[in-house]
């Protein structure tokens, strides 16, 4: 097995967000946004960077949500980090990046953009308006000393337009766009993944149901037919930047649980960025470092490698075997 080391903590600083995106789960109890009285204090968050100092390398910290920009701290935390030498990235809707923007410029390596077509399809998906905010506000980041990437979420509706997307996009000026996938389960998948944290863990994910799909079989057809075409496109250099897929699935277990830590914002431990039913404790009772090597972690890393979560054969990041800002 895997030695367990970190290299990437995720900070989610907030489970409130400004959109309501109509394929997002926040809209259905996988965010919250009565979260502000149990989001951890700026003070909390650099004590358990301060922790990191120790390991070598330093892990990379990534700063999300919910959208991260409304953490009323935002600015002082992020400033204390970089000046601390943590390399930082931020995943962000795009819509408040005015308010932010010398902070962004300055002090972060990478800064992702959630945006997944042209202004109707956008303004669709995330609210009337949404995307000519967002297209000014990348105009405030010209300035930048990190990379400018877009996270493009291929869903039914646009899932067929993917080779498209990068034209459209590319004329934005990102240094990258991250095609990304929505992941589907059967009823007897979700029920195997809920019946192992009950039984391993004594907990529970009932959010998951929001994925549930019987059938994706249409779905993964018209993917897998947009993707090729994409490769195509990427192979015959006919978009203006690179455009980066993560395959669906693989045949290796995710490496998550062995190099990544994501903390929610009310303090719990968890090694999914997408399935929150495991935690490995609390960072209000016990020290990270202590949580990421604890008997329950070990449990955890040992089912996954066993296959007891069925749910990450449909992961588009289990492959990343890093875990890094890219």
């Amino acid at each position: 097995m895997l030695t367990p080391q970190i290299t990437s903590i995720h900070f989610q600083l907030t489970g409130r967000c400004n959109l309501r995106c109509i394929f997002c789960g926040q809209q259905n109890g996988m965010f919250d946004d009565r979260s502000r009285s149990r989001e951890l204090p700026p003070e909390k968050w650099l004590e358990i960077a301060e922790s990191m100092h120790v390991l070598d390398p330093k892990p990379q910290i990534i700063l999300w949500g919910g959208e991260p920009l409304l953490y009323d701290a935002f600015d002082q935390l992020a400033r204390h980090l970089h000046e601390s030498g943590f390399e930082l990235g931020v995943i962000t809707n795009g819509t408040l990046i005015d308010r932010h923007a010398e902070l962004l410029n300055r002090c972060f390596k990478a800064i992702y953009i959630s945006l997944d077509g042209d202004a109707p399809y956008h303004n669709r998906i995330r609210g009337n308006g949404v995307f000519e905010r967002v297209k000014a506000n990348i105009g405030l980041l010209k300035k930048r000393s990190g990379r400018l990437i877009f996270l493009s979420t291929l869903a039914d509706e646009n899932v067929e337009s993917a080779p498209e997307l990068p034209r459209i996009l590319g004329a934005l000026g990102p240094d990258l766009i991250h095609l990304q996938q929505l992941m589907y389960f059967t009823r007897a998948e979700i029920d195997a993944y809920r019946n192992w944290l009950r039984t391993e863990f004594q907990s529970d994910d009932p959010t998951i149901e929001v994925w549930h799909r019987e059938d994706d079989s249409d779905y993964r057809r018209k993917l897998e037919n947009a993707l090729a075409e994409v490769r195509r496109r990427i192979a015959a250099g006919e978009y203006p930047c690179p455009v980066f897929i993560n395959p669906h699935g693989g045949e290796e277990h995710c490496l998550a649980p062995f190099r990544r830590v994501h903390i929610k914002y009310d303090g719990r431990v968890l090694f999914c960025t997408d399935f929150y039913g495991f935690d490995a404790g609390n960072v209000l009772d016990a020290p990270l470092t202590e949580l990421f090597l604890s008997g329950k972690a070990d449990r955890y890393r040992r089912g996954i490698i066993a296959g007891r979560n069925p749910l990450c054969a449909h992961c588009s990041w289990k492959s990343n075997n890093d875990f890094k800002l890219n």
